[in-house]
């Protein structure tokens, strides 16, 4: 075989018109994408290498740093990844002053201690409450209690202003669930003049519904804000506006605004759905320093974790692991001060990080942040190339045409790729691996910070570069190669 290819290699070298051709090929693709309406005034970066060897293929602008948007979460991913490996587990202890129960009653506050765990949703906590009911518990006489002292008291970052009640801005906590997040239904009731019909999911008691919208002909327009109750325990969900009778329902996602509060509504919930009696209002603080261990829960793996976090572009995920880094690098409160001084140290170390990098928050949200397309290619190769992160990584990045935040775009010019998206305001970026012409597996990152075109625009000029460098008859060792990024 070494023979062989080192025979066909030969025959391709001595085809410089073919080499050329790549070159040409990969210079009219850079020179349409300048030249679209929609990048008119805009800061373009970008680079293309081969995967298995780094050697770059195509650069511009690419060890500039710039407005990252989401493509910030691939440094999480590969921090995380690289830090705690794809089978690790985040435990959320749950302890009491005494592990000891007569007849199934627990006497003492049975104290919930977050670890930060990203993956906590309604159906992992059905099955904490059920582990608990198999270890006998049958009522909390002492009540539930929350610690969510693992990290600060900040649900939300100081660049995110100014803030909203969308998804998109989930609140973090080292006690959450859901990714902070709920869903609003709401649908017009049989007869015009009646209050709109409102659905909330998870049905929990820490929502209240009013619902001010009544039923009107025509379209109607709805509106769902939050309010919080006046003794914290929860919020109301208020929709108003009118809903059209002929509308088809309205679905709207949500953050709350007290997640540690809001997750310890699910958790009871389903320690009652067991059958396990609650008592007393759930409390909020520190858990004894002397309590015993009732149960340590394990959440997904982080692999598991990962995958959601870069195939949803969830922000919620992306904080909660910085928070998490950072209680664990300095030993107090995870906050996003020390968290993402933790994935800046550790990506640094790895040998990955451009300068000027600046890592202001998880998600991509801050308009702080600064990153080059060039870190973003070294990032990416270094963790494709790691034995345990690797295929996690790679398998966590979106399939064009097919899921994630790519499900609905290259359809007009069907890519083979594994990407990163992201948005912000006026930055849109994409980076990621791609199948070239001959099966040559490409890592390439693309930033466009400005520009005179909407989001649409600029992502279809993207897209089409992206179609034509994946086209492109790229050789080994061909006059278009510019180097080695990488490790």
């Amino acid at each position: 075989m070494g023979a062989l290819r080192t025979i066909l290699l030969a025959l391709l070298l001595a085809l410089p018109a073919t080499a050329a051709q790549a070159g040409d090929a990969a210079d009219r693709a850079l020179a349409l994408l300048l030249k679209d309406r929609s990048l008119r005034g805009a800061q373009v970066g970008l680079v293309v290498a081969d995967l298995e060897s780094g050697a770059t293929l195509l650069a511009r602008e690419a060890e500039r740093p710039m407005v990252p948007a989401s493509n910030q979460k691939l440094l999480v991913a590969a921090g995380a990844l690289l830090h705690w490996g794809p089978t690790h587990q985040f435990e959320t202890r749950l302890v009491s002053a005494s592990a000891a129960t007569h007849e199934g009653v627990l006497e003492h506050p049975l104290w919930v201690i977050g670890s930060g765990d990203p993956s906590l949703v309604s159906e992992t906590l059905w099955k904490l409450a059920e582990e608990l009911r198999l270890l006998g518990i049958r009522e909390l006489r002492g009540g539930l209690a929350i610690d969510s002292g693992l990290f600060d008291s900040a649900y939300t970052h100081r660049d995110w202003e100014p803030l909203s009640s969308r998804a998109y801005h989930a609140r973090v906590s080292a006690f959450a669930a859901n990714y902070s997040s709920f869903r609003v239904d709401v649908a017009a009731a049989p007869r015009h003049g009646q209050a709109a019909l409102v659905t909330v999911a998870p049905q929990v008691p820490y929502f209240r519904v009013s619902a001010l919208a009544p039923t009107v002909r025509g379209r109607g327009v709805v509106q769902v804000d939050l309010q919080q109750l006046p003794d914290g325990s929860g919020e109301t969900i208020l929709v108003s506006g009118a809903m059209g009778a002929g509308r088809e329902p309205k679905t709207v996602w949500r953050s709350v605004q007290l997640p540690e509060r809001y997750a310890a509504s699910i958790l009871r919930t389903q320690l009652e759905a067991h059958g396990l009696r609650v008592l007393g209002a759930t409390r909020y603080g520190r858990a004894p320093d002397d309590a015993r261990e009732i149960l340590v829960f394990k959440g997904e793996p982080v692999g598991e974790i990962v995958r959601r976090l870069n195939k949803f572009s969830n922000n919620f995920i992306a904080e909660q692991l910085v928070k998490r880094l950072g209680a664990e690098a300095s030993g107090e409160p995870g906050s996003w001060g020390s968290g993402t001084r933790a994935l800046h140290e550790m990506l640094t170390s790895q040998g990955v990080l451009g300068p000027g990098t600046v890592i202001a928050d998880g998600s991509g949200l801050s308009p702080r942040n600064r990153v080059s397309p060039a870190t973003f290619l070294r990032v990416i190769l270094h963790t494709a190339r790691n034995f345990d992160a690797g295929p996690e990584f790679l398998a966590s990045l979106p399939l064009s045409g097919l899921d994630g935040t790519l499900e609905d775009r290259m359809e007009e010019h069907p890519v083979p790729l594994r990407g990163k998206t992201g948005h912000l305001r006026r930055a849109s970026s994409l980076s990621g691996v791609l199948s070239g012409d001959g099966g040559r597996l490409l890592a390439f990152s693309l930033i466009v910070n400005g520009g005179r075109g909407g989001r649409e625009d600029i992502d279809l000029a993207v897209d089409n570069f992206v179609a034509r460098i994946a086209g492109a008859t790229w050789l080994d060792g061909d006059a278009a190669a510019q180097g080695t990024i990488g490790d």
